[in-house]
C-alpha cells in the first residue's frame, strides 16, 4: 500500500480550512505554496503576509501493512 498523507491548512483570520491528500510531505509543502502564493509570481499573497496560518501533516497509510490481497484465493 502506498504512503498517503493528509495535509490540513487552516487560517482562522479568513475562516479557511483546506484538506489535501498527498503522496509525500514534499507534495504537501507544494500544495501549501500554491495556496498562499500569487499565481503570477513566487511571492506570498498580500492577504497571507500578516496573518497566522497553520498546516498539519499526518500519515493516513504508512505503507507497511499488508493490503489483504492474496492472489492464491
Amino acid at each position: 500500500m502506498a504512503e498517503i498523507y493528509k495535509a490540513v491548512f487552516t487560517c482562522p483570520e479568513y475562516d479557511e480550512r483546506e484538506v489535501w491528500y498527498v503522496s509525500s510531505r514534499q507534495a504537501a509543502q507544494m500544495m501549501l505554496s500554491r495556496h498562499i502564493r500569487t499565481p503570477a509570481s513566487s511571492s506570498i499573497a498580500s492577504k497571507y503576509k500578516e496573518v497566522v496560518y497553520d498546516m498539519t501533516i499526518t500519515p493516513v497509510f504508512a505503507g507497511k501493512d499488508d493490503a489483504g490481497y492474496d492472489p492464491r484465493h
